[in-house]
């Protein structure tokens, strides 16, 4: 038996752990197209930026991990083409590798500004380490910054800019940043006031027309005609499946890579986990690609422990989560609010603490919490149930959260 795992990121370290975890001894290749070793993504559009940590604290496992474990690491090495009739992975460097099963995991690449003048210098995005160090340089320098798109990492960037006293103004298409991803104006408001308070400039129902400069980055010019002086500009409008490399190759790829419940793609033995995989989730009775931490962790766990045949009978359903700090204010998001057609809001959203929660048919799908760490044990039991509550008591603060909160509406 040999693994390969394609993909060098979260989602493919907790593969490595389960296989090994669930007892399987045979062999495992990790193919990444980066050099680096598997580190964590989330610290770099936050502390790496603010000098708080470098890129070898976010490392994962360092090299005696695997070693140890027979892990065999191809860095540096990027796939070029899967041959699923043959069993077989080819790598741009001309190598060839056999597998018996093979897991894809090679996440996401950040989507292009396709307007005139996105190629100039100054011009950047974020996914890579490497990304962030040339971003961290240039952010010193910088002393106006322009972030197109209001998603995590775009807020979290422009964050970290305003801090150090850079005139930062967002540009987001949306009518407020993350606004689907949170299910709406409503609950999304109160990140762009916290933005706004701290003398962030947020331009919302807008785009960019074009970006001028001689060689390097001047100014950005907006579909409302506004030209705004920039320094460097951050291109955050989302990522695409890094799906190239399967082309032709026989496996289903519609927006990432098709899987069943249990991760499997349509040709047996072969798995998608993380950002590239777009898998069935039984509860919604529809396939779903997640571009979050808690998901590529669930789906890496989940996939090893298949590959392995550990005996899991009942594939669990995924709930996606992720973090963000803007501000030091501490945010979380978990579960899937696309589909909601309630929210309910336990706290305040003026005062910038507050769980709310998103609802489809009474039952909670979503939640996302501004400064409550308190309630996101008890929020992620009833995401991951699906619990309908009893609204009342839900918002009611004078009754905690806690395992009581799962009271059925009309039930005490």
């Amino acid at each position: 038996m040999m693994y390969i795992i394609v993909g060098s990121g979260l989602a493919a370290v907790r593969a490595v752990e389960a296989l090994r975890d669930s007892g399987s001894s045979a062999p495992i290749v990790m193919v990444g197209a980066e050099s680096a070793l598997p580190y964590d993504r989330p610290p770099l559009s936050k502390e790496f930026l603010r000098g708080e940590t470098t890129l070898e604290d976010a490392v994962i496992h360092g090299e005696n991990y695997f070693r140890d474990r027979d892990v065999e690491l191809v860095l540096g090495a990027a796939a070029k083409h899967l041959h699923a009739a043959t069993r077989t992975i080819e790598l741009y460097d001309g190598r060839c590798i056999a597998f018996d099963k093979l897991l894809i995991a090679t996440g996401a690449t950040p989507r292009r500004l396709l307007v005139r003048g996105g190629e100039l210098d100054g011009v950047m995005t974020l996914r890579s380490g490497a990304d962030a160090l040339r971003l961290k340089m240039a952010l010193a320098r910088a002393g106006h910054v322009v972030v197109i798109g209001g998603g995590l990492i775009g807020l979290e960037v422009a964050s970290v800019a305003r801090a150090a006293g850079k005139d930062v103004t967002i540009v987001e298409a949306g009518r407020q940043p993350l606004a689907r991803l949170l299910h709406g104006e409503h609950v999304a408001g109160a990140i762009a006031d916290l933005h706004r308070s701290h003398g962030t400039v947020v331009r919302t129902s807008t785009t960019v027309g074009e970006l001028r400069g001689a060689g390097r980055v001047e100014e950005v010019v907006l579909s409302t005609g506004e030209r705004i002086p920039a320094d460097l500009v951050l291109v955050a409008i989302g990522v695409s499946p890094a799906t190239e490399w399967l082309v032709g190759s026989g496996i289903d790829l519609d927006d990432g890579v098709l899987t069943n419940a249990s991760l499997e793609t349509n040709v047996p033995g072969i798995y998608a986990a993380g950002d590239v995989a777009r898998a069935f989730q039984p509860d919604l009775h529809r396939h779903v690609r997640f571009e979050q931490y808690g998901s590529a962790h669930e789906q890496g766990v989940v996939a090893g422990r298949l590959m392995a045949g550990a005996g899991v009978t009942a594939v669990p359903t995924i709930t996606p989560g992720a973090g963000s700090e803007q501000f030091g204010v501490r945010m979380q998001v978990v579960g899937d609010a696309a589909k909601a057609d309630r929210v309910l809001v336990r706290g305040s959203l003026e005062d910038r603490s507050f769980t709310a929660f998103f609802l489809v048919d009474g039952r909670v799908c979503g939640a996302f919490l501004m400064n409550r760490p308190r309630d996101l044990p008890v929020t992620r039991k009833l995401v991951a149930r699906r619990a309908q509550i009893d609204e009342r008591r839900i918002t009611d603060e004078t009754e905690p959260l806690v395992e009581g909160s799962y009271v059925e509406a009309g039930r005490r």
